[in-house]
């Protein structure tokens, strides 16, 4: 068990030796761009701000203690104070959507950028790879030369696929992230439309 662990350890240093120089900056991407995706999809899916549990919502409303979750702490934050009125209530959720919106949009940027700069890196390391394979045939025949063009095609290939590799599944990380950003986003406008309604119906 021990021996098969070391080997595939040892498979993975050659194909990242393989790759050349710029697999050092795809790894850097890498780690960066899920740690990012991982600590937004934790962000974005922790409590209960969706439109599930809205039929709970009007009774937590008008018993904030009663509320549950993030949701829960929305209603409480926006609804507290002896004096309430519509513009303060708005204020608020202003205030709770540069909290939490803005934050899952930086992230998102942060992605985005990632996600393209992941292949754009592995076509560099391409392009380094075929300037090999160039050099090597300007060197002419022997097994020096055949080693520099089969070096060159890895390089060239390896590093397109480790490019394609870390951005495709970043991408859909993204678009869940996304998804999940604009259900808190509605999800905020129906509950300050339920509180307006619930405790400005008067007016």
């Amino acid at each position: 068990m021990i021996g098969e662990s070391t080997g595939h350890l040892g498979e993975i240093v050659r194909l990242f030796a393989d790759g050349g120089p710029v697999m050092v900056m795809l790894a850097l991407i890498a780690v960066i761009l899920y740690s990012t995706a991982t600590a937004a999809l934790f962000f974005v899916s922790k409590g209960n701000l969706t439109s599930k549990r809205e039929d709970q919502w009007p009774d937590w409303i008008e018993h904030p203690d009663h509320g549950e979750g993030r949701a829960g702490e929305v209603i409480r934050y926006a609804v507290h104070g002896p004096r309430l009125s519509i513009k303060t209530v708005q204020r608020r959720f202003d205030e709770i959507r540069e909290i939490l919106i803005d934050s899952i949009d930086r992230r998102l940027i942060i992605i985005g950028t990632l996600v393209a700069a992941a292949p754009m890196t592995g076509l560099l390391g391409t392009v380094g790879g075929m300037l090999d394979m160039f050099d090597g045939l300007a060197s002419g025949g022997g097994k020096q030369s055949m080693d520099k063009i089969a070096g060159g095609m890895k390089e060239a290939l390896f590093t397109t696929l480790t490019g394609l590799v870390i951005a495709l599944p970043g991408m859909f990380m993204a678009l869940h992230i996304r998804q999940k950003r604009n259900w808190i986003a509605a999800a905020l406008s129906r509950i300050e439309s339920a509180i307006v309604a619930k405790r400005f119906k008067t007016l």
